[in-house]
């Protein structure tokens, strides 16, 4: 996804905690910041991201900006389905965006992936 992205003409310039967050600064600023001066929020779903902490504090945050400025800067992907009782109580902030926001899903199918990426980078130019 990475490559897709930055490899993009035009490309997209993407954050990436490994590659772009502040060493020795706080996670929780680092995760802020980002969120904050990024034009758009990509969250990729998958049963390792509703079992993580950190995962849950960006959506926290992205949610803040989604619902309570009117934004629309978050973009769901679910990369594989997930089932709704293994997304954990905690995260009914997820349950809810998922409810109300139209989410693009991995698509199976090779077939189908162009289409995938032409929607995804749609949504980031919107």
């Amino acid at each position: 996804m990475v490559r897709e992205l930055e490899q993009a003409c035009p490309p997209f310039r993407l954050c990436l905690h490994k590659r772009d967050f502040v060493p020795g600064k706080w996670i929780v600023d680092n995760i802020i910041d980002s969120i904050e001066k990024s034009h758009k929020t990509l969250f990729v779903l998958s049963e390792h991201f509703v079992q993580s902490e950190w995962c849950k504090y960006e959506l926290d945050f992205s949610h803040f900006r989604l619902f309570d400025e009117n934004n629309d800067a978050a973009i769901l992907v679910l990369l594989e389905p997930i089932q709704s009782k293994a997304i954990p109580r905690r995260f009914c902030k997820l349950r809810k965006i998922m409810n109300t926001k139209t989410y693009l899903e991995w698509p199976r199918g090779e077939e189908q992936q162009e289409m995938f990426w032409e929607n995804l980078k749609g949504a980031l130019k919107s």
